[in-house]
């Protein structure tokens, strides 16, 4: 993608069409996703009557996605503004009519069909969280810090969207929590009010466990008294699913070698263990996996085994730098902006991103307990495709309409006409992560 970083109409120093290095990662993430997406589909493959109906699916939905970044990175960041609290709503919508009518995914009710399309509120309230959080961070901005009130509003936002999705899964929960707090970490918020709304998070999150554990273990000894299965009793949320999870995870301090041995309660695991020790250094090239074949969800929760398994370490650290490399983009962009409101923007959607990767890139690695998170922009699924694309689209919209990158001074294009009467646009850029 050609860059202009000369002398323009609407600015100098900028980028005509968006930063390069956020299209060259946006590029190289599709690439391969089509690439490793069709080898971990192979399970698939059969299963329809035309072969190659599932990645031909997943292409479309790519290119979809590429027709929504290109409409987002079109749009000045400014005009996101009036939007922000309608998309709030429409998330609490979908989150009600997901615990009336949710379909459920991999054992959690995290789906609504809307017009035959599967859709999941949880990938549209990260995107929503992020624009949220920025806004308020912007609109309370004091000289040191933010304003109480701005940080309040931020952790009742977070703690709402917590709600709805602790019940279908942890990982979300967490996710939403860790966003807030790195964009309230870089936006200089005081750490008194730093601290206190880490304390909430944990208290809260740690009552609801509490609570739901004690549900989960009232509900099983009624079932164990009436003679019914209890392996899949759950109370509030997933509590039965968590503790497995972590039971499973934990380690044997005597033998050093997790405690549950090879049976079919942990076979995605045992089979990404052998497509990772399978890969070796550079791998068996692309098309040549042996156990996407028989790894159940290799195309969406383990689709990161299959690529290692595929291109091997090399290939794996290629990847995870790719995402590393996008926050630190980011950290590049953000104090180039005059304004606090799309430097917060562009970290946020870069965080989100990166550790949604992180999460699915850890459990894959044998790192933390499985989550099933997707790997951004290269696993299977709608929801998760629409949501990255809006972000990277709101990136290249910050790197176009708000980042200065020559050494005239920093000068928001869309705030040099005088125009602006927005506390939310106006705010000036706490973010300091370099240089001019």
């Amino acid at each position: 993608m050609e860059a202009n970083t000369g002398t323009t109409s609407t600015g100098k120093g900028t980028y005509k069409y968006g930063d390069p290095w956020i299209w060259g990662i946006y590029a190289l993430l599709c690439i391969i996703s089509v690439v490793e997406t069709f080898s971990a589909l192979s399970r698939d493959l059969g299963l329809s009557t035309y072969i190659y109906a599932p990645i031909l699916k997943h292409v479309i939905i790519l290119g979809i996605g590429f027709v929504v970044l290109l409409i987002v990175q079109s749009i000045p960041y400014k005009k996101y503004v009036p939007w922000i609290w309608v998309l709030v709503a429409v998330t609490i919508i979908a989150f009600a009519a997901l615990s009336v009518s949710g379909t459920a995914v991999n054992g959690g009710k995290r789906a609504l069909l809307v017009l035959g399309f599967s859709v999941q509120p949880s990938e549209l309230a990260k995107l929503t969280t992020v624009l949220v959080v920025a806004w308020v961070m912007a609109r309370y901005q004091e000289p040191g810090g933010v304003r109480t009130v701005g940080v309040v509003l931020s952790a009742f936002i977070v703690i709402c969207f917590g709600a709805f999705t602790i019940s279908e899964g942890l990982t979300n929960t967490v996710i939403f929590m860790c966003i807030s707090l790195a964009m309230m970490f870089v936006g200089g918020i005081q750490w008194k009010k730093f601290g206190i709304v880490l304390l909430v998070y944990g208290v809260l999150g740690g009552g609801f466990m509490a609570v739901d554990h004690y549900i989960t273990n009232e509900k099983k000894e009624i079932a164990a008294a009436q003679g019914k299965d209890t392996d899949n009793v759950e109370g509030i949320g997933r509590g039965s699913t968590h503790a497995s999870r972590l039971e499973h995870y934990s380690w044997n301090e005597d033998s050093c070698i997790q405690r549950h041995p090879v049976r079919g309660n942990y076979l995605q695991e045992q089979y990404s263990y052998m497509a990772r020790a399978n890969g070796g250094l550079f791998g068996v090239l692309p098309g040549n996996s042996r156990e996407a074949a028989r790894l159940p969800l290799a195309s969406s929760d383990f689709v990161y085994s299959i690529i290692v398994e595929e291109t091997g370490l090399v290939g794996g650290v290629f990847v995870l730098i790719l995402y590393l490399s996008l926050l630190a983009r980011a950290g590049r962009i953000a104090p180039k902006c005059k304004r606090a409101f799309p430097a917060f923007l562009v970290l946020g959607m870069a965080v989100m991103i990166t550790l949604q990767a992180l999460s699915h890139i850890s459990y894959n690695c044998g790192m933390m307990p499985v989550t099933g998170q997707p790997l951004p922009l290269i696993s299977t699924g709608g929801s998760s495709v629409m949501t990255i694309s809006v972000a990277f689209g709101v990136m290249l919209s910050v790197s176009k309409y708000a980042a200065q990158f020559d050494d005239s001074g920093k000068i928001d294009r869309m705030d040099s006409d005088g125009n602006v009467d927005s506390k939310v646009l106006q705010a000036e850029n706490p973010v300091q992560l370099g240089g001019k």
